[in-house]
């Protein structure tokens, strides 16, 4: 007990000392600007000062020091997550399902707030959710999921996470297959990247085939951005025929099959199960599709107007809720205007002055609730590596059936 006293000690006097050696700073620089600019007043002349080697004026020693603090701003605002809290109206939501809480993460690009996410896990510890959604470029383009392994434990399975991959993440499938000459291996683990595998072993759920949640006598239906208008039946029967082939020129010895065997084996029994799973789907039914880039309105529009026909039974429905990320919120914002640039080339003018209603929040389009994240990091494409004016976020989404006054007035 003494030891633990005497450590608590030990750390309050280096907050303390720190603290200090802050401060003294701070008043140090005031006092220096103040020397300053009273000696610029009295002698009427721009000032030299030295920076290194080189000389300026006293006036470009000021800009200086603004452009600094601006720089150190943005700093603690790059690093300051906040919570959009967001209520979404779908048409038809179940009563078991209203009130329902998602956790909508995005875009984490491995980036850590706080050791071991210490900053994520005290806003998450706070709030009251009933599934984690997770729409990609969690781990980036360096490939170290170290940071998205924390975010897992900060969760800690104590709700369903599911998750996707995003255009900077490793790609979720190996290029090779895992050898299992010892036949231990399932086909996931053969085909699946570490990072994937490693996210399953912390509990998270990879969205690569549907995936129902039951309450009382009603479903969601979670599914991956692959399942709009895709016809599950061809798709299915395609594959099996691949996959024979394949089996039949391994036999012969062809080298090219072994390899390229185990992964359509592996598609071939995610859309054998997503068969299977959408006979069991009913129109009263939910569905919420999670995609990094949220499709185009015109491929939703599709999903809408042609598969819902009674004939098309081997479609999934359009879905009523789009989640997805992509656009970290524009990263650069101007207040009053918005962000001037989103990372998408699908977009009119390659992504230059949006429309906003696209760069982050909800929005409808026909039947199908969208709501893209602001994410918490930036894309690796970004000319510089922070964001400005646009602090981080996560989003907290309580789904609802209900239309507000306002609709009804």
């Amino acid at each position: 007990m003494p030891e633990k006293t005497t450590a608590r000690k030990n750390v309050k006097k280096r907050k303390a000392q720190k603290k200090h050696s802050f401060w003294s700073k701070v008043w140090t620089l005031i006092k220096r600007l103040n020397s300053f600019a009273t000696a610029a007043h009295e002698d009427n002349v721009q000032r030299e000062y030295h920076i290194g080697a080189r000389k300026i004026t006293f006036f470009g020693f000021m800009a200086a020091i603004i452009i600094a603090l601006f720089v150190l701003v943005l700093a603690m605002n790059d690093r300051s997550v906040s919570t959009d809290y967001e209520s979404i109206i779908i048409t038809g939501l179940p009563e078991e399902f209203e009130g329902y809480k998602i956790l909508h993460i995005s875009d984490l690009q491995g980036k850590n707030f706080g050791q071991d996410q210490s900053a994520l896990g005290r806003i998450i510890g706070n709030l009251s959710y009933d599934a984690v959604m997770i729409t990609g470029d969690m781990v980036g383009e360096n490939g170290d999921p170290t940071a998205f392994y924390a975010l897992l434990d900060v969760l800690n399975a104590r709700k369903p996470v599911y998750f996707i991959a995003g255009d900077n993440d490793p790609a979720p499938l190996r290029k090779e297959a895992r050898d299992n000459s010892s036949e231990t291996l399932t086909l996931s683990q053969m085909v699946l990247s570490d990072w994937v595998l490693g996210a399953q072993e912390r509990g998270a759920i990879f969205l690569n085939s549907p995936q129902k949640i039951t309450k009382g006598s009603s479903n969601i239906w979670l599914l991956p951005d692959t399942f709009l208008n895709l016809d599950v039946a061809s798709a299915a029967e395609q594959l099996k025929e691949a996959m024979d082939q394949e089996s039949e020129s391994m036999l012969e010895g062809v080298a090219k099959s072994r390899e390229t065997l185990p992964f359509t084996s592996y598609r071939y029994s995610i859309m054998n199960k997503t068969e299977e799973k959408l006979l069991t789907y009913s129109a009263q039914d939910i569905i919420i599709m999670l995609s990094h880039e949220v499709p185009t309105d015109s491929q939703i529009y599709v999903s809408q107007d042609a598969l819902s026909q009674e004939e098309l039974k081997s479609y999934y429905p359009a879905p009523d809720l789009i989640l997805s990320g992509h656009f970290c919120g524009g990263e650069w914002r101007i207040p009053g205007i918005g962000a001037f640039h989103i990372s998408s080339r699908m977009s009119s003018r390659y992504g230059w002055f949006p429309n906003q209603k696209y760069v982050s929040g909800a929005r409808s389009v026909g039947g199908t609730m969208v709501y893209t994240s602001p994410g918490l990091s930036v894309t690796d494409d970004t000319l510089l590596p922070f964001r400005l004016m646009n602090p981080p976020k996560i989003t907290l989404i309580t789904l609802t059936g209900e239309l507000p006054a306002s609709f009804l007035d």
